[in-house]
């Protein structure tokens, strides 16, 4: 599917766009900065639901206005606060989670190691890359507050 980290104030992301199977459809942007600043990285094998979970927070995140059905997927909210909140298939988030580092998709554990070895964001992505099929693409980063470096 994709992996999206979120270490030490930067996410980053791979950008293969997932078409239901191994077959390459091209890339896409997995990380998002949100109206609020708030920072939103999503990963998820439903087609269509990372764009339509994007436009759900983007206007609120009302309950009432959320997709039918629950969601098959990964999401990290990053407020400008520095407060990481984790949606697992379905619209109710967990957290305020504390850590320096976050990882979700299919590559999250390549990543996570990655980081464990003193990588940043964007090589922890960079690995998952190298080692996970669903994984592709060039690397896009955010940092949540202008002056950090990725």
């Amino acid at each position: 599917m994709s992996v999206v980290v979120y270490h030490k104030g930067v996410m980053a992301a791979d950008s293969r766009a997932y078409s239901g199977s191994t077959h390459p459809i091209g890339n896409k942007r997995k990380i998002h900065r949100m109206p609020d600043g708030s920072l939103l990285g999503i990963t998820s094998n439903q087609i269509g639901m990372p764009e339509a979970f994007v436009k759900w927070i983007s206007e609120g995140a009302s309950r009432d206005a959320s997709v039918p059905g629950e969601p098959s997927l990964s999401a990290l909210h990053v407020l400008q606060n520095g407060d990481v909140y984790l949606y697992s298939d379905g619209y109710t988030p967990s957290g305020p989670l504390r850590g320096d580092t976050f990882t979700i998709g299919s590559g999250r554990k390549y990543a996570l190691g990655a980081i464990e070895m003193g990588a940043n964001a964007a090589r922890a992505v960079e690995v998952a890359i190298a080692h996970d099929l669903w994984c592709g693409g060039p690397v896009t980063t955010l940092p949540l507050y202008e002056d950090t470096q990725p």
